[in-house]
């Protein structure tokens, strides 16, 4: 099938199998590396990314549906390595080193991504973080480092709009 899709602000055309998870896309494709090559579909966590602004994990999602979502136009997909190099990960990053804790590099940027989104939404209950860091099998950090990562983060991120203001 011919799929249209926007990685990281690049729009590609695609013949792919119908059935091809966007994963596979990434990595066979396009030649994404932040998307982790451990991930078999088992979904473990390892290839999150944001589809349309919502982590989704990537070995979960088909081709035909990529397609079927965008409604005949390409879909967006931002991952890792573009997360990477916005200014909103520098937050993340600081927060990384004031805790002297970073996630592993198998789970880092699924984690990372899974980060941004609870940032982006503004996201304070410990439980609902909790709820949604889990979708990461990863035990490289507890669910009490996730925590303090993101709220430090959105705490010098806070800051960092309050001077631009």
């Amino acid at each position: 099938m011919r799929l249209e899709i926007t990685v990281d602000g690049k729009m590609y055309t695609l013949d792919v199998a119908s059935n091809k998870p966007l994963s596979l896309i990434l990595q066979e494709d396009l030649n994404i590396k932040s998307v982790n090559a451990h991930c078999r579909g088992n979904a473990c966590g390892l290839c999150a990314v944001f589809l349309e602004g919502q982590p989704v994990l990537s070995c979960m999602v088909p081709a035909f549906e990529l397609q079927a979502q965008g409604e005949g136009r390409p879909v967006n997909v931002i991952t890792f390595d573009a997360l990477s190099d916005e200014r909103g990960f520098r937050d993340i990053r600081k927060a990384y080193d004031i805790f002297s804790v970073e996630p592993c590099e198998d789970c880092k940027a699924s984690r990372t991504i899974m980060y941004e989104y609870l940032i982006r939404t503004g996201e304070s209950n410990r439980d609902t973080i909790k709820e949604e860091m889990s979708i990461i099998k990863c035990n490289c950090l507890s669910h009490e480092d996730d925590a303090k990562i993101i709220f430090k983060a959105m705490e010098l991120r806070r800051k960092k709009n309050a001077r631009k203001s």
